[in-house]
């Protein structure tokens, strides 16, 4: 039975990490900055240490918990599916420095025995010895084991659609082949993204990326249409994970100006014409 009282009031994990220039480095080839860069010069500022700036999404891999996942909270692993990752940024990331996580669990919902539970949490950024935050993720994870706890569905989560019109923009994005085995760099070594005898037994004919990795590589998409190249000035974005992606497809996201700096957007995988991440929406800084 999931814990759900505990899990509530389970203080915040706080992680604290020295977060060195070469993580950053890591962290935006994972996301297939690398290419970016050697086709265009002016993206070499994610990857070159003279001039290195952190990516928005590295928000994501800073401090990660694994709190919730204590077998005393009663989750059940094998049902969990990551649904949805969004993020708040107050200000640009620092590309290295004394960095500090906090997460914690900000809500739960009960979709009955049959359909499980919605869990969602909350981990603020900050720097060490500085309280006010650079950015908060909000963490969707779908408990398909763990419902029937007597809760309400009331005010969980619901997908948003994309206008009904041609979108505004397409931008298209090839991953690499190798690009899960860089991205597990940043802290997410689940043989699933590696291993092919591993993937196999999970269902899948190959290694899948990291979502996470999608998800950067779908933000990459949103700031060079939305944010005009200027990923300083993205200020929250979030998706809805809709099917896996393998490493060496190409994803084409679709984005759709709503005015205000408001955004829509969602992603296919080309090579097999299925939606990988839906009910997108960002916002930018005016």
């Amino acid at each position: 039975m999931l814990a759900v009282d505990d899990l509530l009031a389970m203080p915040a994990d706080v992680k604290s990490v020295d977060w060195p220039a070469r993580d950053t480095i890591i962290y935006n080839l994972g996301i297939g900055l690398g290419p970016a860069a050697i086709e265009d010069e002016g993206k070499l500022r994610y990857v070159l240490e003279d001039r290195l700036v952190a990516f928005p999404t590295m928000a994501t891999v800073i401090g990660m918990s694994l709190a919730i996942f204590d077998p005393k909270y009663g989750m059940d692993y094998a049902g969990i599916l990551h649904g949805e990752e969004w993020i708040t940024l107050h200000r640009p990331i620092p590309a290295k420095g004394k960095l500090v996580g906090a997460t914690s669990v900000e809500n739960i919902w009960d979709r009955g025995a049959e359909k499980g539970a919605i869990l969602q949490t909350r981990k603020v950024v900050t720097l060490e010895g500085d309280d006010n935050p650079i950015a908060e993720t909000r963490t969707v994870l779908m408990l398909r084991k763990n419902g029937g706890f007597g809760g309400t569905e009331e005010g969980a989560p619901r997908v948003s659609r994309p206008p009904e019109r041609a979108p505004d923009n397409s931008i298209t994005i090839a991953t690499q082949p190798e690009q899960a085995l860089i991205y597990r760099l940043s802290g997410d070594l689940n043989p699933l993204h590696a291993d092919p005898e591993v993937a196999k037994k999970a269902g899948f004919p190959a290694p899948i990326l990291h979502g996470m990795g999608t998800y950067g590589v779908v933000a990459r998409a949103v700031v060079e249409s939305a944010c005009g190249g200027d990923e300083s000035i993205l200020a929250s974005y979030g998706m809805r994970f809709s099917s896996p992606v393998y490493p060496g497809e190409t994803l084409r996201t679709d984005i759709w100006d709503l005015g205000n700096g408001e955004y829509a957007f969602q992603a296919h995988a080309i090579e097999r014409d299925v939606l990988v991440a839906t009910g997108g929406r960002a916002t930018i800084r005016t």
